[in-house]
């Protein structure tokens, strides 16, 4: 039986490994909270988007094994509505916006109103024209920049998305994209996560952020505000 080939990283040394990334609990504490503030401006958006008040789910904040990361999300064969936005700047990483394949007929009829309400049903959540994907691309736009403009405020940094990605496809093929720059940095991944539902008619989004290791930093010196932002959140929320 043959040994499989160690692939070498361009500009590394052969013994050079991904590294374990320590975060204290303090600090997770914080990105906690981050999460909470970005899901809050992000439930702001889309509730004046379809015109009904939305709920918070409990945000958190881990460090996950890489080939755990798609767990997060409901498992790596649980197939979704995706969208993903790169984001630049003093802080980088990846935002991902994700609802459930059986969801996508409801959140269409939300965000384009039809004369025929259930036609999006009718059609097939995977049966989408370039207006529907227009229209997901633009409420993950939405949504993404509310939660990148609450962690902009409480950081004081700049944070530049990309135009946002849509991908209608299993969990585990869209966090595999996520992770490719990741993946020869580091052997683990800070997942911020948090999501945003609707009562009335059972929508339920997800929302998770993860930033590039060398950002960490940028994350872990949120203003003291951010506790205010939280609290205020969490009561909203209720």
């Amino acid at each position: 039986m043959k040994a499989r080939a160690r692939v070498r990283r361009p500009g590394c040394a052969r013994t050079e490994r991904p590294r374990a990334l320590h975060v204290p609990r303090a600090v997770l504490t914080r990105f906690h909270l981050l999460s909470e503030a970005g899901a809050h401006y992000a439930a702001i958006a889309m509730s004046q988007i379809i015109g009904r008040p939305l709920h918070l789910d409990v945000p958190w904040a881990r460090i996950l094994p890489l080939e755990d990361v798609a767990d997060m999300a409901g498992g790596a064969s649980r197939v979704v509505c995706a969208v993903s936005l790169k984001v630049y700047g003093e802080l980088r990483g990846n935002l991902l916006l994700v609802f459930s394949r059986e969801q996508i007929p409801l959140l269409l009829d939300l965000i384009v109103p039809r004369r025929a309400p259930g036609r999006h049903r009718a059609a097939g959540p995977h049966v989408l024209d370039e207006m529907e994907r227009s229209a997901l691309m633009e409420i993950g736009n939405i949504l993404g920049c509310a939660y990148l403009n609450a962690l902009s405020r409480l950081l004081g940094v700049s944070l530049l998305p990309s135009i946002p990605g849509l991908a209608l496809d299993m969990v585990g093929a869209v966090t595999d994209h996520l992770l490719i720059e990741l993946a020869p940095v580091a052997d683990t991944a800070v997942v911020l996560a948090s999501g945003v539902q609707e009562p009335a008619s059972g929508l339920r989004g997800e929302i998770f952020f993860l930033p590039h290791p060398d950002s960490l930093g940028v994350l872990g010196r949120a203003h003291e505000q951010e506790g205010r932002a939280g609290a205020a959140a969490r009561s909203r929320a209720r």
